[in-house]
């Protein structure tokens, strides 16, 4: 199971390289939807798995906690509009 957290970690970091090291406004938007949701749907899947087979279950609370996060913000930016604007995936 230790390895399933790794993934987990690993896949959320590399959400957050592609964030804060401003790969994902580069990319097509469509391109970057399915990425981030990709990442966050298996990061979430993996860290319910982690959490039904682990006795201590802090570090897949936090993969999942982490992952919903991601999965939010994923739709908050590429699937709904703003100011009458169409939502990016759109554009």
């Amino acid at each position: 199971m230790l390895n399933s957290i790794r993934a987990g970690i690993g896949l959320q970091a590399i959400f957050f390289i592609l964030f804060f090291g401003t790969l994902l406004p580069r990319m097509n938007n469509v391109i970057g939807a399915i990425i981030c949701l990709t990442i966050g749907l298996l990061s979430l899947f993996i860290g319910i798995k982690s959490f039904l087979h682990q006795k201590e279950a802090v570090l897949p609370t936090l993969i999942i906690g982490t992952s919903v996060i991601i999965i939010a913000f994923t739709i908050f930016a590429y699937f709904m509009g703003e100011g009458g604007y169409l939502p990016l995936i759109l554009q």
